[in-house]
């Protein structure tokens, strides 16, 4: 009777080994998961929709000889206009920034300099609105290389509809 009872409690050991050997493969597997979805996890930095540009106006400008006023057609449907010959006065550049009243897109404009800097930028406007001028953050010394950047919103819901660049120069009046 001594053997089987031996073997009883080899049994018994045996499945308690086979028992903590699962958990523990188990804890190891829940804390590796638990690992891996905390260094994967990516924080969305929080959006703050820029606000609607003061100066716009209703209506389409009387844009002066010399400025390069002309459009810009994007693939995703809608147009811009916006001058390409840039001077900077007072800290300030005219740009004629318009939307036509066919879109269906709010627009933004961001003057940017050769090293990614934002030079100014204008607000949100709507379809069948302009903005002059944008107020320079910096005003370069002398005449560089600038990037337009068109920004386009989805109205209401601030999702991208793409952006579009233009490469011109900045003049100064200096």
């Amino acid at each position: 009777m001594g053997k089987q009872k031996r073997r009883k409690q080899d049994k018994k050991n045996a499945l308690t080994v086979g028992i903590l050997t699962a958990l523990c493969c188990l804890s190891i597997a829940v804390m590796v998961i638990t690992a891996a979805v905390t260094l994967n996890r990516k924080e969305t930095p929080s959006f703050t929709p820029p606000e609607f540009d003061a100066a716009a106006v209703e209506g389409e400008p009387d844009v002066p000889q010399g400025h390069g006023y002309s459009p810009v057609e994007v693939e995703q449907g809608y147009k811009a206009y916006v001058c390409g010959e840039l001077t900077a006065k007072g800290g300030e550049v005219d740009v004629y920034f318009t939307s036509p009243r066919t879109n269906t897109v709010w627009l933004m404009l961001r003057i940017l300099g050769n090293d990614g800097s934002v030079l100014g930028q204008t607000g949100v406007i709507r379809p069948g609105e302009y903005v002059k001028s944008v107020k320079l953050n910096t005003v370069p010394e002398r005449e560089t290389d600038v990037s337009l950047k068109i920004i386009a919103y989805q109205p209401e819901t601030y999702i991208s509809m793409g952006t579009v660049g233009l490469n011109t120069k900045l003049k100064t009046d200096k």
